[in-house]
């Protein structure tokens, strides 16, 4: 399973493409999903460590594509 975290941005379409194209399950992560034809969707705010842990449970890779600001105040407190 390739899980993308914070799928719904122009890169995560892309890369669903590719995976896809490539026979990858893929599930996908965001606050609000949109389902492109994926194995999984999932609905978590990656600001939660628990959604967080639950939304890459069983992945082989996950990838971040979450826009956070480049702070690393923000990162420490998220």
């Amino acid at each position: 399973m390739h899980t993308i975290l914070g799928a719904g941005g122009a890169i995560g379409v892309e890369l669903v493409r590719e995976l896809a194209a490539r026979g990858r399950r893929i599930r996908l992560v965001s606050r609000n999903p949109k389902s492109t034809g994926p194995d999984q969707v999932v609905s978590a705010d990656l600001a939660n460590l628990d959604q967080t842990i639950k939304a890459v449970a069983g992945s082989q890779v996950a990838y971040l594509l979450v826009g956070l600001k480049y702070d690393v105040r923000i990162w420490r407190e998220l």
